[in-house]
């Protein structure tokens, strides 16, 4: 779709050059503008933002090594096969109809335990989800045993008709930090929330040897990326047998993008779905990070990852949760998720619904007092938090 020029946002519209922005070119004006993206003075506070995302950026690198010839041969080849198998039946023109609707979830196991100094329950339930029979990396996959159980950490009240909150992590995270991140004693015993923080699909516990999600293994990808918005559905489908006055849904980063999808593959409306610095197109993110000599590697294969990821990009669906009760935020000196490439789209793709942009970067939005805010404020407006 046609992005407008004209940005219409909630939240700070700061002028002025942003660092790794080029200025506007003889094809027209700047890609800010032309997203409807404010620009942002970089100021000794911006400055920092960035180096903190820099430095993440770094430590991801050394983490996570980049395939070998004969592993990116396999990647490469399985791309393929799959890019003609979702075309063969129909998921690239109907992405819906690769996402089966999950069974409903009615009796999970629950734990009692401790989190961050706080009393919480551990839940955990077989996930649903498995890649379609005969798709290329699906035994892969299904070798990855830990992964095969859902779980999650619930605050909940004694009383029933209370609103619920799930708090979707991002990458690298599901663990009991992600309490702190959230501000999930805030949530529960400030706001009135009963809250839910998913573990997503190789993360935390769920975490297997040999895998990783995200990850330029593009099956393992977009089978992570659907198994994490089953088991989000299915806890969804658990939380209306418990008497909700709402249901919300927000989500960080990996998580973003997790809870678009989530509202687009949803039938029933929510009371409020807020994607927080969400990535929209991994193809796209994995090439802008990644250094020369892998991005000639990456280059070509994005065709068929394009196609692949296709049936998971929270830009081919609808969602049936009004525009008023949609929000975003992201960060406008964001060095991992492009605040053009990938948070615009989805933006505009809603409607441009109410959008907080903050100037400043990705890791930064821990230490955001205005994001905090914004946060308390769509729950509040939406129903789900008292004032």
């Amino acid at each position: 779709m046609a992005i407008p020029s004209a940005p219409m946002a909630d939240g700070p519209i700061v002028d002025g050059p942003i660092a790794d922005d080029p200025g506007p070119d003889a094809a027209g004006p700047h890609r800010r503008d032309r997203a409807g993206v404010p620009r942002v003075d970089v100021t000794l506070g911006v400055r920092a933002h960035v180096a903190a995302d820099e430095t993440a950026l770094a430590a991801f690198k050394r983490l996570r090594k980049p395939p070998g010839d004969e592993e990116w041969a396999r990647i490469v080849g399985e791309a393929e096969r799959a890019a003609a198998h979702w075309t063969a039946a129909g998921w690239v023109d109907e992405p819906a109809a690769f996402h089966a609707p999950p069974p409903p979830l009615f009796e999970p196991e629950f734990k009692a335990s401790r989190a961050s100094g706080i009393r919480v329950e551990r839940m955990k339930f077989p996930s649903a989800w498995t890649p379609p029979p005969g798709a290329p990396g699906r035994g892969r996959w299904l070798r990855y045993r830990e992964n095969a159980v859902a779980r999650a950490t619930v605050l909940r009240h004694a009383r029933p008709g209370r609103p619920w909150v799930v708090c979707v992590h991002g990458t690298e995270m599901g663990r009991d930090s992600d309490l702190r991140s959230f501000r999930v004693r805030k949530l529960h015993a400030e706001l009135g929330c009963n809250v839910v923080l998913p573990v997503l699909p190789m993360h935390g516990p769920r975490k297997s040897a040999g895998g990783q999600f995200p990850t330029l293994d593009v099956l393992d990808n977009v089978y992570g990326l659907a198994q994490s918005a089953s088991d989000v559905r299915r806890i969804l489908s658990w939380i209306r047998t418990q008497q909700p006055s709402g249901i919300g849904v927000l989500g960080v980063s990996l998580g973003g993008y997790v809870t678009a999808l989530v509202a687009g593959l949803e039938t029933e409306p929510l009371e409020c779905v807020l994607p927080i610095i969400p990535a929209t197109d991994f193809p796209a993110l994995f090439r802008r990070q990644s250094p020369p000599e892998l991005v000639a590697k990456l280059d070509p294969l994005l065709a068929a990852s394009a196609v692949v990821h296709s049936v998971v990009s929270p830009l081919r669906f609808e969602t049936v949760t009004p525009r008023s009760r949609r929000a975003l935020a992201a960060g406008l000196a964001d060095k991992l998720i492009d605040p053009v490439e990938q948070v615009a789209p989805l933006w505009h793709h809603w409607d441009r619904p109410t959008i907080h942009w903050y100037p400043g970067g990705h890791v930064g939005h821990l230490v955001r007092r205005d994001l905090r805010s914004f946060i308390d404020v769509q729950l509040t407006r939406s129903g789900l938090a008292r004032p």
